[in-house]
């Protein structure tokens, strides 16, 4: 099997994953030692699976108990000694109230204000724990989704490269010659702005035919279906006005790849 055949296999993503057994695992390792650019395409996707973890981790706020009751209780004061005296023992006395009752009160706002915070504090951290939930939930969703992809054998790998006017940009197609399903993966393109969007292209026939457009932003990530394509023989994409276009706009071409 020649190198450009075996990265599109898909065998490389199944390695990263850990869904080979011990021997394909030592072939896929001896075959990127002889070969370097397998061992440049491995460490391309083991950089991407880190970036797609990386931006949907979240650290809770740990010791929440300890640091919650620690606030509201703080450092205990003394007991105010107030000195009485025989003489203007109503008047001191007077005093005495007052100043206890001003102190009760600043004690009292002190602890609401503690106590806002520590609640302020379990929301917060409530929202968190939410949102790591949802996080698992959505990275166990595209794990599933990239094993469907990777183990389906009518599946071919397209890597769509820059073009010559628009350098370091690449992106992944996954064609499915049998049920014509078109998913891209992987895009390392520029940030598109409100009124842009991204188009892919199938060429079919010696002619463009749209497969749907798609945006760019940071919180991206995870496959993308595009519109089925039938009989296509190389992918690229364009910048167009939001929405698309009839035709490409051939001055906008990012990226582009032959099957």
């Amino acid at each position: 099997m020649e190198v450009k055949e075996y990265i599109e296999s898909g065998i490389l993503e199944m390695y990263v994953f850990g869904d080979l057994t011990a021997a394909e695992a030592a072939k896929v390792q001896a075959m990127a030692v002889e070969h370097p650019e397998i061992a440049a395409e491995l460490a391309k996707i083991e950089e991407t699976l880190e970036q797609v973890s990386m931006k949907m981790a979240i650290e809770p706020t740990p010791a929440v108990k300890e640091r919650i009751m620690a606030k509201i209780e703080g450092p205990r004061a003394e007991k105010p000694v107030i000195p009485l005296y025989p003489t203007r023992l109503f008047a001191y006395g007077l005093a005495a109230c007052v100043t206890l009752l001003l102190i009760s009160s600043v004690a009292a706002f002190t602890f609401w204000e503690k106590w806002k915070n520590a609640e302020r504090e379990l929301v917060a951290m409530r929202d968190d724990n939410n949102k790591i939930v949802a996080n698992m939930a959505s990275l166990r969703e595209e794990y599933t989704q990239y094993q469907g992809v990777l183990r389906k054998p009518t599946f071919l790998k397209v890597h769509l490269e820059s073009t010559p006017s628009f350098p370091g940009n690449e992106m992944m197609v996954y064609w499915d010659k049998q049920s014509n399903h078109v998913m891209i993966d992987m895009m390392k393109l520029p940030q598109n702005d409100a009124n842009h969007q991204y188009q892919l292209w199938a060429i079919v026939d010696g002619k463009p035919v749209d497969a749907g457009v798609f945006d760019v932003q940071p919180d991206n990530s995870g496959m993308l279906q595009m519109k089925d394509i039938n009989n296509a023989v190389a992918f690229a994409v364009t910048l167009e006005p939001k929405g698309g276009s009839v035709n490409p706009t051939m001055e906008q071409m990012y990226v582009m790849g032959k099957i």
